[in-house]
């Protein structure tokens, strides 16, 4: 089936929405207020389910490919949005601003790369590696996701990690230091930029509202008086029945609004330094 271009973002914008708001909501985090700093907050996850879940959906939406058939971008859900912002077919007086500007924040952190220390006791390495913090978050997501057994790939990862900064440690020996290396991303890294992580994230959300509001408000209808049915006007070049369904979800998406509310994360979650040393 071809679609066009605004029937082939609408199921994509779909798609990243609603991962979206399956990472950044009040089942997986919270979101508590600082009172030494007003206007900002810190997130803590109840458990470690909690966290690796949050970690694993992350992955998904940042690295995992999806299928260009579907959404008409080979790419993570990340470069599914970062298409829409090109065909921007729902901008209403530079309405796709925020989601371009939350995009590009995330993606800067991501790659972003800095010097971090870590003991790995059993093969009697203290390890200084630079590494992007997409790398460390691929490794940590998977770690979670798979045993050991299904973790060859990332075991090679670590290895040529190793490799690349002087530490000769041969390939066989990695799973058995796979769980110290994940063991300081995860309480450390991970930990401490949770929070920051999770606003980026709850920017893209909070963009994608401001992108397609417009939209909704032209596209809704109400029922009639004490009616709880409503409809929407579908724009003029989303004709296919199966992408009109994937509008209407959408629709419905923008009208529940994020789970999350809007916030800053708390600046000593932003500091940067050496935080595995």
């Amino acid at each position: 089936m071809t679609y066009s271009a605004a029937e082939r973002e609408t199921i994509g914008l779909c798609i990243c929405l609603e991962a979206v708001d399956n990472i950044a909501n009040h089942d997986l985090l919270t979101v508590l207020d600082v009172s030494e700093y007003p206007g900002e907050a810190e997130v803590i996850f109840q458990t470690r389910v909690h966290r690796e879940m949050f970690l694993i959906r992350l992955l998904d939406f940042v690295k995992e490919n999806g299928s260009k058939q579907l959404t008409g971008v080979t790419g993570s859900c990340l470069a599914v949005l970062k298409g829409a912002c090109a065909t921007k077919s729902f901008d209403v007086n530079g309405s796709v601003n925020d989601l371009k500007n939350s995009i590009e924040a995330l993606e800067s952190w991501l790659s972003y790369k800095k010097a971090i220390t870590l003991w790995l006791p059993t093969i009697n390495i203290n390890a200084t590696i630079d590494v992007s913090r997409l790398e460390f978050l691929y490794i940590i997501g998977n770690h979670s996701k798979h045993n050991l057994s299904r973790l060859t790939g990332v075991s090679r990862d670590v290895a040529k990690i190793l490799t690349n900064h002087s530490y000769a440690v041969p390939e066989e020996q990695i799973p058995l230091v796979l769980d110290e290396f994940v063991e300081n991303l995860d309480e450390n890294c991970f930990f401490y930029y949770s929070t920051w992580l999770s606003e980026l994230l709850n920017n893209v959300r909070w963009g994608l509202q401001a992108y397609l509001k417009p939209t909704f408000v032209r596209s809704y209808r109400a029922g009639i008086e004490d009616s709880l049915r409503y409809s929407y006007e579908y724009p003029h070049d989303i004709q296919g029945d199966v992408p009109r369904q994937w509008f209407w979800r959408l629709m419905n998406n923008v009208r529940t609004g994020p789970d999350l509310k809007q916030f800053v994360g708390a600046r000593y979650r932003k500091q940067e330094r050496l935080v595995l040393q």
